[in-house]
């Protein structure tokens, strides 16, 4: 019964488990449960026609291109990194072609290159050298990464009891650097403003800007993404998701593509009992969501499910910040045009004044300018080289932005269009500016905006990364006391940003999955 469902009606409507959409959490725990348990009946659900959700490619065939949609590096990927581990007990790793680059990244600023390599105490020699009046607070941030980063990057260790963090640590993490954002959190260890728009960029990752994200969390980030290593996939985004779709289908599950659900069932007592979609209602006692809770919880559950209390909780839940994304496409290798390396990042020539214009481009009466020149101007842009990682997917460079979706026009208007066409001349130029040999090199531009990503992920506000991990967890217990039983969330909306974190919490999830006796 295994497979991917074509238009007809399928013939099987109940199972063991129901996963609304089919993004990489909902693959990765389900891959991991049928691993646990075999026999267990599984139907994957999803709007679009691959799975993967955002960990997905597409293709442009006149100009020979492949863009990944969110994949630029894994994190914990190695001897010691969970990723790693967890891609190795799912028979993975060999498939995967992983690829390590010898850089972390490359920063850019007025036509300085400082390349950072991919180890802790490279990248700490290198910035003490180009800081040396810094040295102490380098020092103290990388002793900080290496404690309370490590501390939280082995969170779900800590819950199932295979990780004993010191307790000492843990109380004064807690007491002194909870509530402190990446701004003032290195704001306390130095005060030169590039160093702290540079150590603050891995940021990105977790899909937050210095003034937005907990300083805790961020240690976590690096922690995980230098310490414990990176790499990328040979193939793609799409590449690792298909693998664990066909680990799924292989164990007898089945995806169900191209069909959006329209409800949750329950029995009107607090039960979950299935689904709605188009095709048909389908029957399972278990139900994972896999998309943005506030779209689940205003748009997938009937009247007769109390809601309120949820609701309230979610209004705490901070969306992480959205992307802008320029896809361009070069008539050469970018290696051959003056871009070596495989990921860069790009600062302001004037980066004490970053901080200024995304607080102000934060206030309510903000204007659009304000925005475009804190978001697209002032701001570090990631620019990563596909083509150095793999050259199968073509001469493809990705520029890519933390933005908010608030200063956007609405999609298919002339205002929208316009706003298109800017932000790719900005990006696009800030690139040329520091590597100018790619001028009159691009065949191909192509911009992804916020709007994009709500369209094709119903994430909030067109959130890439999920929720946004500040100072302040509150909202994040949303899923706590849910009123229907049998309903799960997954997703980076609570397993947090990142590849690694929604596998962690997909193994977490699966472990709870209850074994059946075998002589039954």
């Amino acid at each position: 019964m295994g497979g991917q469902a074509g238009p007809a009606r399928m013939t099987l409507q109940r199972w063991d488990a129901i996963f609304v959409g089919a993004g990489i959490t909902s693959l990765a725990c389900a891959a991991m449960l049928v691993k646990r348990d075999p026999s267990a009946r599984l139907l994957l659900i999803d709007k679009h026609i691959v799975p993967g959700g955002y960990a997905t490619t597409f293709v442009r065939p006149r100009v020979d291109a492949t863009f990944d949609c969110s994949l630029h590096k894994l994190s914990g990927m190695n001897e010691q990194g969970n990723l790693l581990r967890m891609l190795r007990s799912l028979g993975l790793e060999a498939a995967l072609g992983l690829v390590r680059s010898p850089d972390y990244f490359c920063a850019w600023r007025a036509g300085e290159a400082l390349e950072l390599p991919n180890d802790t105490a490279g990248v700490q020699a290198v910035l003490t050298a180009r800081f040396p009046h810094e040295a102490a607070g380098i020092a103290t941030f990388f002793e900080h990464v290496q404690t309370y980063g490590r501390n939280s990057y082995y969170q779900f260790q800590i819950q199932d009891g295979s990780f004993e963090p010191d307790m000492a640590q843990l109380r004064h993490a807690h007491r002194h650097l909870k509530a402190k954002t990446v701004y003032e959190g290195l704001g306390a260890l130095v005060t030169d403003p590039y160093l702290i728009e540079l150590l603050a960029a891995p940021g990105i990752y977790g899909g937050g800007y210095p003034e937005d994200l907990g300083y805790l969390y961020f240690l976590h980030v690096v922690y995980g993404t230098l310490c414990r290593g990176n790499a990328y996939v040979t193939g793609s985004a799409q590449h690792l998701s298909n693998l664990l779709a066909q680990q799924i289908t292989d164990a007898g599950g089945h995806l169900l593509l191209g069909t959006p659900v329209e409800q949750v069932l329950t029995d009107g007592d607090e039960r979950v009992t299935g689904v709605r979609t188009r095709r048909g209602d389908f029957h399972a006692g278990q139900v994972y969501i896999n998309t943005s809770p506030h779209y689940a919880v205003g748009a997938l559950f009937g009247e007769e499910v109390a809601l309120a209390e949820t609701t309230s909780k979610l209004a705490a839940l901070r969306p992480a910040r959205s992307t802008t994304t320029v896809y361009l496409v070069t008539d050469a290798a970018p290696s051959e045009l003056g871009l070596a390396h495989t990921e860069s990042m790009m600062f302001a020539d004037d980066p004490a004044a970053a901080s200024i214009a995304r607080r102000a481009a934060g206030l309510p009466d903000a204007g659009e300018a304000a925005s475009e020149h804190a978001f697209w101007e002032c701001s570090p842009m990631d620019v990563t080289n596909y083509q150095a990682l793999d050259p199968q997917g073509g001469n493809v460079l990705c520029l890519n932005v933390l933005d908010s979706v608030a200063h956007w026009p609405r999609r298919r208007t002339p205002p929208y269009r316009e706003k298109k066409a800017r932000a790719a001349a900005v990006l696009v130029e800030r690139l040329m500016q520091q590597a100018p040999g790619l001028r009159g090199r691009v065949l191909h531009t192509e911009v992804a905006t916020p709007h994009t990503y709500t369209r094709f992920t119903n994430n909030t506000d067109g959130s890439g990364y999920g929720a946004m991990v500040g100072t302040s967890l509150k909202g994040h217990t949303f899923h706590y006391g849910f009123p229907v039983r049998g309903v799960h969330f997954l997703s980076s909306w609570v397993a947090g940003p990142s590849y690694e974190a929604a596998f962690g919490y997909a193994e977490m999830k699966a472990a709870e999955w209850p074994l059946r006796d075998a002589s039954t």
